[in-house]
């Protein structure tokens, strides 16, 4: 952002670098959790679409490889869950309006 000469820049070079932050923290977001990052976008705009908070078992559909056990299952849904309304909140709720 120092390398912004003229204030008409300022939209376009910020949109620029918001959307690399974005792009980090979900990569950041499915690398951390083991989640799947096609599915993990299409349940985000599936949330976004139909403005339904998922279940746990669709945020544990995400995971991929091994499947916590019954006794680990609502505190890893409920952490995922938290993480992605976070980045929901942060990246595309937060820049609108």
């Amino acid at each position: 952002m120092p390398s912004i000469v003229e204030a008409d820049q300022i939209p376009q070079e910020f949109d620029k670098f918001w959307n690399v932050e974005q792009q980090q923290a979900f990569n950041q977001l499915v690398t951390e959790e083991k989640i799947s990052p096609t599915r993990t976008q299409s349940l985000i705009e599936d949330y976004l679409y139909a403005e339904r908070e998922p279940l746990r078992d669709e945020i544990l559909e995400l995971l991929e490889g091994e499947q916590p056990t019954i006794l680990e299952r609502k505190k890893t849904g409920d952490r995922i869950l938290k993480k992605i309304m976070n980045f929901v909140n942060t990246f595309i709720n937060g820049m609108t309006g």
